[in-house]
């Protein structure tokens, strides 16, 4: 899957956060237990805004998604199938203005590496 140029991603433990024009985004890929992983990406989500509002002024909400086999609609955050990970990245309204998604795809990088270094596990 390739995103256009104006989205940022890095990979955080074994999530992916995502940063473009439509939001700002932490996707995790399903090894098991839907119920669980999708536990787990919101908690890592809230850690990853929580890290980025020590450097950022203002975050937006992190739309934190799950990538399994099958949709669910009845967790704590949005499971989809892969075939649908493009669309939910990049369709929608334009939320982060140019200043602020600027200044999320400089801050993303340091703060995903900060969490990496810190050793800050996400939950099981």
């Amino acid at each position: 899957m390739t995103l256009p140029d104006d989205y940022l991603v890095r990979r955080l433990h074994d999530h992916w956060a995502v940063v473009g024009p439509t939001g700002l985004f932490l996707v995790g890929r399903c090894e098991g237990d839907p119920a669980q992983y999708a536990l787990r990406t919101a908690a890592a989500a809230h850690l990853l805004r929580t890290r980025l509002a020590d450097v950022v002024p203002w975050v937006p909400f992190i739309d934190a998604v799950v990538v399994a086999d099958e949709e669910r609609t009845d967790l704590s955050c949005s499971v989809i199938e892969v075939d649908q990970l493009l669309r939910v990245l990049t369709d929608g309204n334009v939320v982060l203005d140019p200043g602020a998604l600027q200044l999320l795809r400089h801050h993303l990088p340091g703060v995903v590496q900060g969490i990496e270094v810190d050793r800050v596990p996400f939950p099981r």
